[in-house]
């Protein structure tokens, strides 16, 4: 029955969720392992914090831009007057271009820059100052969400953030679909050219420093990464539960195994039986669909907990 009703042509949103949840799955098992083996969720919680200071920015762009604003209104009134016959010269002219600018920015990948952004400038903080890096990676992770917020006050009009807070995975688009592929995609191919030193940096620094390994660049890729993938989560599980659903698969995949390789597949399995099992219940019981994912995957951990000791 469930079948049937996702073949529907209404339905297509479903579909779409169903399918960015199987591909992202890939992505959060492999990078939520890497995460969960070198002990970094903390860090992982400071750039999705980070993440949304970038989606302040970018919502507050969108609208600016939509209204005129950051000068753009007198720059046209500048370029209409200087020439006759242009054909910018009427206010609906002038509207249609805002809309098309505001249209092209997109607050996702300003969240991917800035989230990278501060991926490199943790890594240069556990470098430099490690023996304060809890506080300063505190002071970052708070710093980025105030940011956020911020832009947010200065937003004109109504803007709806509780899709990036919390996901929202079915009002997913085309073009979600595609973005989450691509970097997906990226992310793969960089984990599995880099693979065995990512390895080597997350299970003993020491041993991959001997061996020639730039453990320090390594790490900062590793945390760049990590900053795509948190980016990745946000249409899905949203920037308040990204770290459940980065290191809870992943972590219940460590219980029932040691080697890296089989607890990326555990992980990987965990992720997408989660993800489905939250979208159905979610549907189901008209639940969020975030929070009843991360619910999912928390009661997996559990029961792995108690029975698999």
């Amino acid at each position: 029955m469930f079948i049937e009703l996702i073949a529907k042509p209404e339905y297509h949103f479903l579909r779409l969720a169903f399918l960015l949840s199987a591909m992202s799955s890939i992505t959060f098992g492999l990078i939520g392992s890497f995460v969960v083996v070198r002990r970094i969720g903390y860090l992982a919680g400071a750039i999705s914090h980070c993440a949304f200071g970038g989606i302040g920015i970018g919502l507050w762009l969108k609208q600016t831009i939509l209204l005129g604003g950051l000068g753009l209104s007198w720059l046209f009134a500048a370029s209409a007057s200087s020439s006759s016959d242009s054909p910018l010269t009427s206010r609906s002219d002038s509207n249609l271009l805002f809309q098309k600018i505001s249209d092209a920015i997109d607050p996702v990948v300003i969240a991917i820059i800035v989230a990278i952004g501060a991926a490199l400038l943790i890594g240069i903080i556990q470098k430099r100052f490690a023996e304060r890096e809890d506080t300063i990676i505190g002071t970052i992770w708070s710093f980025g969400m105030a940011v956020g917020l911020l832009f947010l006050d200065r937003t004109e009009g109504y803007v709806s953030v509780a899709s990036y807070l919390f996901g929202d995975i079915v009002l997913i688009s085309n073009f979600d679909l595609w973005t989450v592929g691509i970097l997906s995609v990226f992310v793969l191919l960089i984990s599995g050219l880099c693979f065995k030193r990512l390895e080597a940096v997350c299970f003993d620094e020491e041993f991959a420093r001997l061996r020639g390994i730039n453990v320090d660049f390594y790490f900062r890729l590793l945390l760049i990464l990590i900053a795509i993938t948190v980016v990745l989560m946000l249409r899905i599980v949203g920037m308040i539960l990204v770290i459940a659903m980065l290191t809870v698969p992943a972590a219940t995949a460590a219980r029932l195994t040691k080697r890296l390789i089989p607890m990326i597949v555990w992980s990987i399995f965990f992720c997408f039986i989660g993800s489905w099992i939250g979208i159905y219940l979610s549907l189901l019981f008209n639940f969020s669909v975030g929070p009843m994912i991360i619910v999912v995957i928390s009661t997996i951990y559990a029961f792995v907990l108690v029975f698999f000791k």
